[in-house]
């Protein structure tokens, strides 16, 4: 009888190694038995226990808790430092049980500096807590001899992780598992080598795309966060930051500015078409028009894929809302004349535009025609002893104007020009490009044909002013 008892006693106690309390244990032993019988026999059965398992070591509870292990692991420092930051550390030390998923620290290196910067980042704290929720099971220590492949399971962040078990791997949506059953007080940890993404719409992708960092920022400053948000669908022809870095510093700074926010929404929504199209569905010289408005031309005819001569370097990359297509350009291309004057660093011309009523007419294509602007640089305008204003500064601005879109190849050593003001100028070709007006004054054309939606500028030193 003792053997039995010991037998069920040993057994008992390796099920529940710390829970088994001895009101748990006297029915295997009898409890009709007289008291000091029971006493005896309970006695006697855990000498037998203790002497059974003299050889064994003793495996000492675990009490440290998820949050607890997380933050004492050097191999998951990164992940320690987003819980605390997305204020999910009392959660992780509560009682459970959990599975965690937690990425170890070259799993973040892999995303970017700048990416978990980001995330790290208070404005984007809804985003780091999707992602780390997604990283939690909740209300099951799923060890790893448990797991099977093809197994889903369900995510505190309420997305659906996939189970891959091969040779002995176990990965999880498609990062391997490192480190396994890492067991706490409150469920049991496995280390993984990638951070895992749960679905997410255009900015958040862009937020975690490590080449796409300079476009958060301009959709932020254009305040179009909401809009590309929305359940579009879109397609996002996303220049990567080298991309904003070739339009140089100073038109980024204008782009930036807040005073130009329409000009920041009209070329950011040039970029972005109201539908869901995929690398396939794209045809060769197929005219999309955009959300601004205006059309962007696919050209498949070379060896890599563009759009308006920008080119397409990584295509569907899928959201929630759509698809993004990476591209190795900035579209302007939708910029008229002012836009472009802005951009170029011409703001002086541009407000004596405004000034002089000019701007909707600047804007304007002239009945499909457009126009060419021999436009004054700042220094220009700043030699000027006094600048003209009412109907004289009209006349000013206007004698900078063609009708028409007249590239440099199309000027002609002797041509005389008519301005929108009426007056004439002639144009000389030799050494350099220069222009004269009536009075016989001579300025240089420093830069020729920088493109507009509704025409071209020419660049000039010094301001012609009309008799």
């Amino acid at each position: 009888m003792y053997t039995l008892h010991t037998e069920a006693i040993k057994m008992q106690t390796f099920r529940f190694p710390r829970r088994a309390r001895v009101r748990e244990l006297a029915p295997l032993i009898g409890l009709r038995r007289p008291a000091g019988f029971l006493r005896a026999s309970v006695f006697g059965a855990f000498v037998l226990v203790l002497a059974a398992c003299a050889d064994d070591p003793v495996v000492p509870a675990v009490t440290e808790s998820i949050a607890d292990i997380v933050q004492s692991n050097a191999q998951v420092t990164t992940l320690s430092s987003a819980i605390e930051a997305a204020g999910l550390a009392a959660a992780l030390g509560g009682q459970g049980p959990f599975t965690v998923f937690a990425p170890r620290n070259e799993a973040f290196d892999d995303l970017g500096s700048e990416v978990v910067q980001a995330l790290l980042d208070a404005g984007n704290l809804d985003l780091l807590t999707e992602i780390l929720t997604f990283h939690v099971v909740s209300g099951v220590e799923a060890r790893s001899a448990s797991l099977s492949n093809g197994q889903t399971v369900t995510t505190l962040q309420g997305d659906a992780l996939t189970i891959g078990v091969s040779g002995g791997t176990v990965t999880v949506n498609g990062a391997t598992v490192v480190a396994a059953d890492i067991e706490a007080a409150n469920g049991v940890i496995h280390i993984v080598d990638g951070v895992l993404v749960p679905p997410v719409d255009v900015v958040d992708k862009a937020i975690l795309t490590q080449e796409t960092q300079t476009l958060v920022a301009a959709v932020a400053a254009g305040d179009l966060v909401t809009t590309l948000r929305s359940p579009g669908p879109f397609t996002v022809f996303a220049p990567v930051d080298a991309a904003f870095a070739a339009l140089g510093s100073a038109k980024l700074d204008v782009l930036l500015d807040p005073v130009n926010l329409d000009l920041l929404q009209k070329i950011l929504t040039y970029h972005v078409i109201p539908d869901d199209i995929r690398a396939a569905e794209l045809t060769d010289g197929a005219i999309v028009t955009t959300v601004q408005g205006s059309d962007v031309v696919i050209d498949l005819s070379g060896p890599t894929p563009k759009v308006n001569g920008a080119q397409i370097i990584a295509t569907d990359i899928e959201v929630e809302n759509g698809v993004i297509h990476l591209i190795d350009g900035v579209l302007t291309e939708n910029a008229d004349l002012v836009d472009v004057a802005l951009l170029s660093g011409f703001p002086t011309l541009v407000d004596l535009v405004a000034t002089a009523g000019l701007e909707s007419t600047l804007r304007s294509d002239n009945s499909g025609n457009g126009f060419t602007v021999f436009a004054p640089t700042e220094a220009a305008f700043a030699a000027l002893t006094s600048v003209p204003s009412g109907q004289a500064l009209v006349d000013v601005l206007t004698y900078h104007v063609v009708s028409g879109t007249v590239p440099s190849s199309a000027l002609s050593d002797g041509q005389v020009v008519t301005t929108v003001q009426g007056s004439t100028f002639t144009v000389n070709i030799g050494a350099s490009v220069t222009i004269t007006d009536q009075s016989g004054n001579t300025v240089n054309v420093v830069a020729t044909d920088v493109p507009a939606a509704n025409g071209i500028v020419h660049v000039i030193d010094e301001v012609i002013l009309p008799n």
